[in-house]
């Protein structure tokens, strides 16, 4: 009895941990305890600070994150009464690669735990490219045939993600693409088969169903979210979370894996559901966004062209005026790649102060070291211990500042840059950060960007994009992982 009621007993248990998250949110007015009960993952620091509707579109998504997942556990952990052990090897290996599939899609990548990004996409590949071929043999049917075929091809596809995740690797993007659409045509195959099959139910059918439309419809999603807010890191990490199907699916394909073998029941027209209909709609879209090779410019024109009175500019204006400003000042600024994707990123105008120039340092390395001004020797980028310094064409103005933190070194894209540099330095405490506006000073981000040491304390990389022109100035600052300290000028 306790098997059929569990899936009740950890949705209840989720809802209560979520009820009171969401009390400590109402009471604090931050997001960050809601967010962990119900994502399983802490919300970094800073998050949504200095802004006002991405941290209502996160709190609307999470209720609604929290109800699929509700629905997800009671779907999982309801588990149908002992049957005996198949005498097939190979279903009992797909069960347990079925559980271990479920098991991966269930546990968040917690800060404290996470693998190596190679390491995570080798594991992946250990567990779905036998998975994939089990599956496809223990289908009954002609769709065996083509299901097996296009699990091969799915696996390179495993393959070739893992191998980009290896630092100076880049693997072929044609090669990629045509690798993950045989991956799809492996689930379409493998849908169809169950469905043809009788062992599965027609519940677990559409579950399948569900997660390839989700997975259709979530680039299109993640395009939406980029052009509606200028900082999206953490909505960006939250469309991922609406996928609940994949592990109902898994879930249930385990369970109803060792049904009756008997002859299967006629079959009935496999009718295209809401989801599969929204896929055909969505798919062609999708193989028009192609890879973008270009950074996009941010803003165009003077910042004062139509911009704010005299009277809401910082050295005239009152507080509520200057608010006003500095928040005018960010909308106008945007994501120049906003397709590279990463871990930790934010878009901002940088106030300038007499000289120009802004840091990307260590604010808890109170350490003394040499000055970063003493290694600007090509008059742009320069670095020294755990500080380095950006040089600016402007100044006593601002410009757009975006920052992008990576587990890994992203391929360099210089097209439509005028300045683009990189250098070595250090974070001793695990943070690494742009000076924010709010903290006192003439100069600083308009909005609070996020800790860029992604990977704690220890050595990193940073690259730095700039151009100029008759519009405004823009930067893109890009950290990741690497031990050398050695000073590259690419233009």
């Amino acid at each position: 009895m306790l098997r059929q009621r569990a899936g009740w007993i950890v949705a209840g248990a989720y809802l209560a941990i979520s009820a009171v998250g969401a009390v400590i949110t109402a009471v604090t007015g931050r997001l960050d305890a809601l967010w962990a009960a119900v994502l399983w993952y802490p919300l970094d620091d800073h998050s949504f600070d200095g802004l006002t509707a991405a941290p209502v579109a996160a709190a609307v998504g999470l209720f609604t994150i929290l109800a699929l997942k509700t629905w997800m556990l009671r779907q999982v952990f309801t588990f149908p009464p002992r049957a005996p052990r198949p005498a097939d090897r190979r279903t009992v290996w797909l069960r347990r690669l079925l559980c271990l599939a479920v098991a991966q899609a269930l546990i968040p990548p917690l800060p404290a735990v996470r693998l190596p990004d190679l390491a995570g996409e080798a594991l992946t590949l250990a567990l779905w490219c036998p998975l994939q071929v089990l599956f496809a043999l223990t289908l009954r049917g002609r769709l065996r045939v083509f299901a097996l075929v296009t699990a091969w091809p799915g696996s390179a596809g495993l393959a070739v993600i893992a191998m980009d995740e290896v630092p100076g690797v880049r693997a072929p993007r044609v090669l990629l693409f045509a690798c993950l659409a045989m991956a799809a045509a492996w689930q379409v195959a493998v849908l169809f088969g169950q469905h043809r099959d009788g062992r599965w139910s027609r519940d677990t059918v559409t579950a399948g169903w569900r997660h390839v439309t989700v997975s259709l419809a979530t680039p299109l999603a993640a395009v939406a979210v980029l052009w509606a807010f200028s900082y999206t890191a953490p909505l960006m990490e939250m469309l991922e979370e609406f996928d609940v199907f994949l592990a109902v699916w898994l879930a249930r394909s385990a369970r109803e894996l060792t049904g009756p073998r008997g002859t299967p029941p006629e079959p009935a027209p496999l009718r295209p559901s809401g989801p599969v209909l929204l896929a055909a709609v969505l798919l062609p879209f999708l193989v028009l966004v192609g890879p973008e090779e270009t950074a996009r410019p941010a803003y165009s024109g003077s910042w004062y062209d139509a911009g704010p009175p005299e009277a809401t500019r910082p050295e005239d204006g009152a507080r509520a005026d200057h608010e006003s400003y500095v928040a005018e000042a960010n909308a106008r600024c945007r994501d120049p790649w906003p397709r590279l994707r990463a871990r930790r990123q934010g878009t901002a105008a940088y106030f300038l102060f007499e000289g120009g120039g802004y840091g990307v340092y260590d604010p808890e390395d109170t350490t003394q070291g040499e000055d970063p001004y003493a290694s600007v020797d090509d008059g742009f980028l320069g670095a020294a211990g755990s500080s380095a310094v950006v040089m600016t064409y402007g100044e006593n103005e601002p410009m757009c500042l975006t920052v992008k933190a990576f587990g890994s070194a992203p391929p360099l894209r210089l097209k439509g840059w005028a300045q683009a540099a990189e250098i070595g330095l250090v974070s001793r405490s695990g943070r690494l950060e742009v000076p924010s506006y709010a903290d006192g000073g003439d100069e600083g981000a308009g909005a609070r960007l996020p800790n860029l040491a992604v990977k704690g304390p220890g050595r990193y990389r940073l690259r730095v994009y700039a151009r100029g022109g008759e519009g405004a100035e823009e930067h893109l600052v890009v950290v990741f992982p690497g031990r050398s300290a050695k000073k590259t000028v690419y233009r």
